[in-house]
């Protein structure tokens, strides 16, 4: 996950915390107040009809019971309510849907909240849900009085669909403007963050670049200070860097001259006392042969040198190409040591090194092969890919290396069991293969199976799809 997808998430999850920690609370308080303000409503809606009917409720007379039938209606009409009007006994005295007749006992144990205003003189609330309309409905139910005493009671039944649907109203908007801060937070947050990436995206691909020899390559410095500071430190070891990489360079070129040039003289002198007989012409010989193993540890040595520095001819190249050049280059000295060098598998594999590199590789371990192989043997150099990876594979049908060896082959001058019988040698070709390797990224590690396999394993080029 990357750098930016994490202040993101970050961000994303913080707000969404703050977001839900402050809307849960403020929509349930929405929630309470208007179911508090509806109660309300219909609690005054009854009080004040419980007052205007109490002298008919208590007194009653020729005309209270069309006066009441007609409030209850009016008072219906305009607050959508249905409206019951009972006497001291629980008795309808007027009921604005005309669903209960006049004299109908009301008081029952069906509906308990007559009693509580009746019997008890105090105000009932309570839901109830309603067959009739199938939704809950809001009952209010208040005592009339009349000069003090409880002559009736008044109750009051709203449905509580429109309230409902306000709280979901309101907690849709809560939900938008909710949504609408996250969405907001994650914007601003992804523009900082990417802000915060960027310098560290230069950074990364001028370290790339650097990696891949190009000494000059520096990180900007800017930003905010803390990138800055990174940059200017990035920037100064990139420099102390190119400064000891061209120091080593210069030092390399020097010492291959310098070292060549007396050990080219030293050789012409011994060949010369070789030609002379007795004792010292026979010295000379076996001088000579030291010096042709000394020639040959210092080329070893300096090549070793050049694969630890950086170069800077760095490219995306196919394995399969450096496989096919390597078979033909070794298909001569092969026959010629009476070994057999063949292609394998050569799938295009693209990645980034150098053909000189990947030739050096190649030319060591066919090498190795042919040297440390008995007549009659085949070798085989292959190319593939496989599981984001590409391969240079080296195998032969040769003898193998010993359990003992194979963990130490590829330290520097460790020549193990079979080295030591075949004759001289420096020790440094699998040292030299592993470093030029390591420059490009890649791996070097022996395989399992007959004979002798090593593969170096390279990423595959970014370049390439």
């Amino acid at each position: 996950m990357s750098f930016r997808t994490r202040l993101v998430l970050a961000a994303a999850y913080l707000v969404t915390a703050v977001v839900v920690a402050l809307e849960i609370p403020l929509a349930l308080n929405i929630q309470r107040r208007l179911e508090s303000e509806f109660r309300s409503a219909v609690l005054g809606n009854a009080a004040v009809l419980a007052a205007q009917v109490a002298d008919d409720v208590g007194q009653g007379g020729a005309g209270a019971p069309a006066r009441l039938g007609a409030q209850a209606r009016e008072t219906a009409q305009r607050t959508g309510e249905r409206v019951v009007v009972t006497d001291r006994r629980g008795r309808v005295l007027a009921d604005s849907t005309g669903e209960a007749a006049p004299g109908t006992l009301y008081a029952t144990d069906a509906r308990p909240e007559f009693s509580n205003a009746l019997f008890e003189g105090r105000i009932d609330f309570r839901r109830r849900f309603s067959d009739t309309l199938g939704e809950e409905l809001e009952l209010v139910t208040v005592p009339v009085l009349d000069g003090g005493s409880v002559v009736g009671a008044v109750r009051m039944s709203a449905p509580t669909g429109e309230v409902a649907a306000n709280v979901r109203e309101s907690w849709l908007r809560l939900a938008l403007i909710g949504l609408s801060v996250i969405a907001a937070a994650l914007v601003l947050a992804w523009f900082l963050a990417d802000s915060m990436a960027r310098p560290l995206q230069r950074l990364a691909r001028t370290a790339r670049d650097l990696g891949r020899g190009d000494l000059d390559a520096r990180a900007p410095e800017k930003g905010p200070r803390e990138l800055r500071e990174v940059g200017q430190a990035f920037n100064g070891m990139a420099r102390a860097l190119a400064a000891n990489l061209r120091a080593q360079r210069d030092f390399l070129a020097n010492a291959s001259h310098q070292l060549r040039t007396p050990l080219t003289g030293l050789r012409l002198r011994l060949e010369a006392l070789a030609e002379e007989p007795g004792p010292a012409g026979r010295q000379a010989e076996k001088a000579e042969a030291e010096l042709d193993r000394l020639s040959a540890l210092v080329d070893d040595l300096l090549e070793l040198a050049r694969a630890s520095s950086v170069e800077e001819t760095g490219r995306t190249v196919d394995l399969a190409e450096a496989a096919r050049a390597a078979v033909e280059r070794w298909r001569e000295p092969a026959e010629q040591a009476e070994r057999h060098i063949a292609l394998g598998r050569d799938t295009s594999a693209m990645v980034w090194s150098s053909l000189a590199d990947l030739g050096h590789i190649l030319d060591n371990l066919i090498e190795n092969a042919l040297r440390y192989c008995p007549p009659g043997t085949e070798v085989t150099v292959e190319a593939t890919r496989s599981d984001g990876a590409a391969s240079l594979i080296v195998s032969d049908t040769g003898p193998g290396i010993p359990v003992g060896d194979r963990e130490r082959i590829f330290e520097r001058f460790y020549r193990g069991a079979n080295g030591r019988q075949t004759g001289p040698g420096t020790g440094l070709g699998l040292a030299i293969v592993a470093e030029v390797a390591t420059r490009w990224g890649a791996e070097v590690r022996l395989l399992e199976g007959e004979g002798t396999r090593v593969e170096a394993r390279f990423p595959v080029s970014p370049t390439v799809s």
